[in-house]
C-alpha cells in the first residue's frame, strides 16, 4: 500500500540539523505534536501496512519566510530509505521556477510536484503560474495540490476551492492534478472534477473534525454516496493519510470501514498510486 500524502514535519534528528526546522513546524505548519526519531515514521507506516509513502514539501518562503520542508530535506530521507518516494515543491511565482523543477527532479531524483496555493500565496489559476504546470507536464509527473480547507495560520480559505483548477485542468490535458483533501468541504465539485476530466485525482487525506473513521463515513455516506466511488471514481482516488496530523493507521482503518469492495480498496490503496507515480504494477 502507498500512502499518497505524509509531511516530514517532525523528525527529530532534522531539529539541530536544520536552524529553522522548528519554526517551520511549530508558526508556519502549525503542528503541535511532539518531535519523533524518524524510526517512528517507519514504524506508523507498519502499523498501517503501508509500503511507501509520498514525501511532500511546501516552498513558501516568499509567502512565510521558511519553507514547510525543503527538496533537499525530502532527497536527504529517500536517500536513507527507498520507502520513500519525494515530490518536490517550487514557488510558481518566482522567476527560474520551470527551471527549479526540472533540476529537483533530473538532479534530485524527486517524483512529483507539491503545490498550496494558500500557504505559498497564490491563485490556481493565474496565468503567472501556468509555466510551472507546463513544466510538470513536460517532466510527465503528477501534481499534489492543496485544495480545500487550510490549517495553516493568515491562510484564505477560498484559496482551495477546486473550481479555482478547472481552467489548469483543461489547459493541461497531459498533468495529471491529484485534489488533496477531496477538497472537503467542496467535495462534490471535487468530485465533478474528477468525474468530467481523466487526468483529475483526488486523495483521500480529508479529516477536520471528529475521528477518522467518523468523518470518512459520513463524508463518503451523506456526502458523497459510496456507490460513487465504487462505480465512478475507483479508479481515481488515492490514499493519503496526512501524517504527522493524523497517524497512518487510523486513516486506513477508517478507509476499510467504507462499503467498498476490495478490489476498489485495492485501487485506492495501491492500484492508483502506482500508475501515477509510474511504478511497476499500477495499472
Amino acid at each position: 500500500m502507498i500512502d499518497f500524502h505524509t509531511h516530514p514535519v517532525l523528525i527529530r534528528e532534522f531539529v539541530d540539523k536544520y536552524p529553522n526546522y522548528e519554526r517551520m513546524a511549530r508558526r508556519v505548519f502549525d503542528i503541535g505534536n511532539n518531535f519523533q526519531p524518524l524510526e517512528t515514521f517507519f514504524l506508523q507506516m507498519d502499523v498501517a501496512g503501508i509500503e511507501r509513502a509520498v514525501l511532500l514539501p511546501i516552498d513558501c518562503r516568499r509567502a512565510r519566510k521558511d519553507p514547510v520542508s525543503s527538496n533537499e530535506q525530502v532527497a536527504e530521507l529517500c536517500g536513507l530509505s527507498k520507502r520513500f518516494i519525494g515530490f518536490a515543491s517550487v514557488d510558481p511565482l518566482k522567476k527560474g521556477a520551470p527551471r527549479e523543477l526540472e533540476s529537483a527532479v533530473k538532479k534530485l531524483g524527486l517524483k512529483g510536484l507539491k503545490l498550496d496555493p494558500a500557504l505559498q500565496d497564490f491563485r490556481a489559476n493565474h496565468r503567472k503560474v501556468y509555466p510551472i504546470y507546463e513544466a510538470a507536464a513536460a517532466l510527465g509527473i503528477p501534481l499534489l495540490i492543496h485544495t480545500g480547507m487550510s490549517w495553516a495560520p493568515g491562510t484564505p480559505l477560498e484559496r482551495g476551492h477546486p473550481l479555482h483548477l478547472e481552467e489548469p485542468i483543461r489547459q493541461f490535458s497531459k498533468l495529471n492534478f491529484v485534489l488533496a483533501h477531496f477538497a472537503w468541504p467542496w467535495v462534490w465539485e471535487a468530485t465533478a472534477l474528477a468525474l468530467k476530466y481523466p487526468n483529475v485525482y483526488l486523495d483521500t487525506s480529508c479529516l477536520y473534525y471528529d475521528s477518522p473513521k467518523e468523518f470518512l463515513q459520513f463524508v463518503f455516506s451523506k456526502q458523497i454516496p459510496t456507490t460513487v466511488i465504487e462505480r465512478s471514481l475507483r479508479n481515481k482516488i488515492v490514499f493519503g493519510s496526512n501524517y504527522p496530523r493524523v497517524e497512518i493507521k487510523n486513516m486506513v482503518h477508517a478507509l476499510k470501514t467504507l462499503a467498498l469492495t476490495e478490489g476498489c480498496l485495492n485501487k485506492i490503496l495501491r492500484e492508483n498510486a502506482e500508475r501515477l507515480l509510474g511504478l511497476s504494477g499500477g495499472k
